[in-house]
C-alpha cells in the first residue's frame, strides 16, 4: 500500500460493509482474496473457504433477511483490522426482528486483500433472530 492514493486495510473494510449493507455480495467478494476464509457468525463451526462458498452462504443467509451494520470503530493492528459493529436483522416485511447484536469482526489480509473474517459475539443470538436468518436446514460447513 505505497503511495499517496493508496487504501488503507480500515477504508477497505468500511467498503465490504457498505457493499454489505447494499446486499453487493458480489461487490464485497472483490475486495476478497480467492481463497477467502469466512466464520459464520450464526455456526460457531461453520467456515465457508472461497469466494464461491462465501458468496452462497451470504446468498443464503440473506435471502429473506437483511442485516444492517453500523460501524462503530475500525482499528488496524499490523496484518490484521478488527471492527466493531452493531447489527440490526429486518425480516422480509422490513421489520426489525430482536435486539441490536454487538459483534467485533476480525479481518485479516494477504496484500490488499481480506483473507480472513471472523466474528466475536458478545451475546447470545435470540432464537427470533436464528429463526429469520436460518429458516432452512443448517449450511454446509465447507467445500
Amino acid at each position: 500500500m505505497k503511495g499517496t492514493d493508496a487504501v488503507t486495510r480500515s477504508e477497505i473494510v468500511r467498503r465490504a460493509y457498505q457493499r454489505f449493507n447494499d446486499k453487493d455480495f458480489e461487490g464485497v467478494l472483490e475486495l476478497c482474496d480467492s481463497d477467502i476464509e469466512f466464520r459464520d457468525l450464526l455456526a460457531d463451526d461453520g467456515r465457508a473457504y472461497g469466494r464461491e462458498a462465501v458468496n452462497r452462504r451470504l446468498m443464503d443467509r440473506f435471502s429473506s433477511a437483511t442485516v444492517q451494520v453500523t460501524v462503530a470503530d475500525v482499528v488496524e493492528m499490523g496484518y490484521k483490522v478488527i471492527a466493531v459493529v452493531r447489527c440490526q436483522v429486518y425480516d422480509s416485511a422490513g421489520n426489525p426482528v430482536g435486539p441490536t447484536i454487538v459483534a467485533t469482526d476480525h479481518f485479516s489480509f494477504r496484500g490488499e486483500r481480506i483473507s480472513r473474517v471472523e466474528t466475536t459475539r458478545f451475546n447470545d443470538l435470540p432464537d427470533e433472530i436464528r429463526t429469520v436468518l436460518l429458516p432452512g436446514t443448517p449450511l454446509s460447513t465447507g467445500t
